[in-house]
């Protein structure tokens, strides 16, 4: 063994398929509630703090959501102009059963 060397593998976990229910279910918070934090849309979506992390990078990455700072320097979550006309298109007539499991 050397010594003083360690090598440290930078695993970083990704998703491996999406599931278009949570997908939903983000979109609709976010569309009624406007802003939010990350933690507040994990919680409201039922979902592990990682798990939702990793679907809002990959919403990020197609342009569904854009990521800003509040005035107290935490980060917020909001659809963009693309996330809001896919949420009118595809997911506007069918949310009451959804809505409905998130409060």
């Amino acid at each position: 063994m050397r010594e003083g060397k360690t090598k440290i593998s930078a695993y970083k976990k990704e998703l491996t398929r999406i599931d278009w229910r949570i997908v939903k279910r983000i979109m609709i918070s976010l569309y009624h509630h406007n802003k939010m934090k990350k933690t507040h849309i994990a919680t409201k979506c039922s979902l592990a703090y990682d798990k939702c992390r990793l679907y809002l990078e990959w919403m990020d990455v197609i342009d569904l959501i854009k990521k800003e700072f509040d005035e107290d320097g935490f980060e917020i979550v909001l659809l963009t102009e693309r996330g809001r006309s896919l949420y009118r298109k595809k997911f506007n007539g069918n949310e009451i059963p959804v809505l409905e499991s998130l409060y």
